[in-house]
């Protein structure tokens, strides 16, 4: 209650919440809205496959085969390969990794330009996906002048999406694109937990059944609960370095030590994303020759339902987790920011070791960080192949999106909460100087 009346006093953080959340139902309307003529049939989606993790990515719009269908998730794949290109891959990519904020703005052109074509590509493969599964009946959209038109649509969708996130991150609160994709997460909530109490419930005919099941399920629900409590706990853990300054900020009170707070997780939650994003793009392609052995052994064997899939997942997450941590803290920028601001980590010589050091301890962090997180991820996968149905396997990616997300935006709407606060402080003390001054003045002139 003390925050949504910070929030509510101060119109502008008001209006940025107003605004996010406006667009968020812009978006969530968007993935209720099926494509004209068209309709999905058959089985239901196995979020496990690789239309699972491109509806998963894409907000929730696949499973109904919305104008948002894809949702940002052709975006996602273009930053992933963009990002990894810059890194001394592709020169000029490269080049314009250091030239700061102009160099970002021509990446982030680059990106987008990436994006129409990945998206054109995706979309095709869904098509193609969904077809061959007999879960897609085209309708008008038949023959190859109907499916340029679908995939002109999806496309357009997937645009207006990254045009709805960015305003999200640019007038709103929190980022829009890991926004979208928690909206699309939460929108599947009621669904699973309907068909995980129905699997609980099973065949239950007496009362005394009935009361079984309901108490295995609401133990189920406070492990949930539980893991979700360690994944809130595991993205607020810090490590952290002793730091002290020289001259007049120098503090030789040691109740009053002042610490360099280090994420455990200094990556967050981008590999996560990243990683479901790259496991995808073999599917992706794949869907091209799926009638070929090495196609149909692709869609098979490179995917969250096989062994080597999970496998390769599990790689790809330690290495964005490891690559992003280094990207997050770079220790050299660091080194030098310390020597500016006269700080320096107790024990540790400014410059060249500062920076060793740093670099060392995020290594050692994020070799933790880098096991909770892929034992978080690919847990459900694990318990599946042991036997446990997919429905009631806790965990996953889109567990530590949900939480990582959620945690990350209400750290950043209590920030802005903070900075209006010391905005209207530093007025009102403005205002009262000013005052003084014109007293005085006036005193000044009556004497006089």
């Amino acid at each position: 209650m003390n925050v949504l009346r910070k929030i509510f006093a101060n119109w502008k953080i008001a209006k940025r919440l107003a605004i996010t959340l406006f667009l968020i139902l812009l978006f969530r309307l968007g993935t209720l809205i099926t494509i004209p003529g068209v309709k999905l049939t058959g089985s239901q989606i196995n979020q496990t496959s690789f239309i699972g993790i491109m509806d998963l990515l894409g907000g929730g719009g696949i499973t109904r085969f919305s104008i948002f269908a894809m949702g940002v998730t052709p975006y996602i794949t273009a930053s992933v390969i963009i990002q990894l290109l810059s890194s001394d891959v592709v020169p000029y990519l490269s080049r314009l990794k250091k030239q700061g904020e102009k160099g970002s703005i021509k990446t982030e052109k680059i990106t987008r330009v990436l994006t129409i074509f990945i998206s054109v590509v995706q979309a095709l493969a869904i098509i193609s996906s969904l077809q061959a599964n007999n879960q897609l009946d085209l309708g008008s959209y038949s023959g190859w002048y109907g499916t340029m038109g679908l995939i002109l649509i999806m496309v357009s969708g997937s645009i207006v999406t990254l045009w709805i996130a960015d305003q999200i991150t640019i007038s709103g609160v929190g980022n829009g694109t890991s926004l979208l994709i928690l909206v699309g997460i939460v929108g599947r909530a009621p669904s699973v937990l309907v068909a995980e109490f129905k699997y609980f419930e099973g065949a239950s005919s007496t009362s005394e059944q009935t009361l079984i099941s309901t108490l295995q399920f609401i133990l189920y629900l406070l492990f949930t609960c539980g893991l979700i409590w360690a994944i809130a706990y595991f993205e607020t853990s810090r490590r952290k370095l002793p730091i002290q300054q020289t001259g007049q900020g120098l503090n030789l009170v040691n109740d009053k030590q002042t610490f360099l707070p280090l994420k455990i997780n200094p990556a967050g939650v981008i590999p996560v994303i990243f990683a479901s994003s790259i496991i995808s793009l073999p599917g992706t392609i794949a869907q091209f020759f799926a009638a070929t052995q090495g196609g149909h052994w692709v869609i098979e064997n490179i995917s969250l339902t096989s062994q080597w899939g999970v496998i390769i997942y599990a790689l790809l997450l330690v290495f964005f987790t490891f690559f992003y941590a280094h990207i997050n803290i770079n220790s050299t920028e660091m080194s030098e920011n310390f020597q500016k601001s006269s700080t320096f980590i107790i024990g540790i010589k400014p410059g060249e070791q500062t920076a060793k050091y740093i670099s060392k301890v995020v290594t050692s962090i994020t070799v933790m960080g880098a096991t909770v997180l892929t034992v978080l991820a690919i847990m459900p996968y694990i318990l599946t192949f042991i036997g446990i149905p997919r429905s009631i396997a806790v965990g996953g990616t889109s567990m530590i999106i949900l939480v990582s997300v959620a945690m990350e935006t209400w750290e950043q709407l209590q920030a802005r909460i903070i900075a209006a606060n010391t905005t209207v402080k530093q007025k009102e003390k403005a205002a009262v100087k000013q005052n003084k001054k014109a007293k005085a003045g006036s005193e000044t002139i009556l004497f006089d």
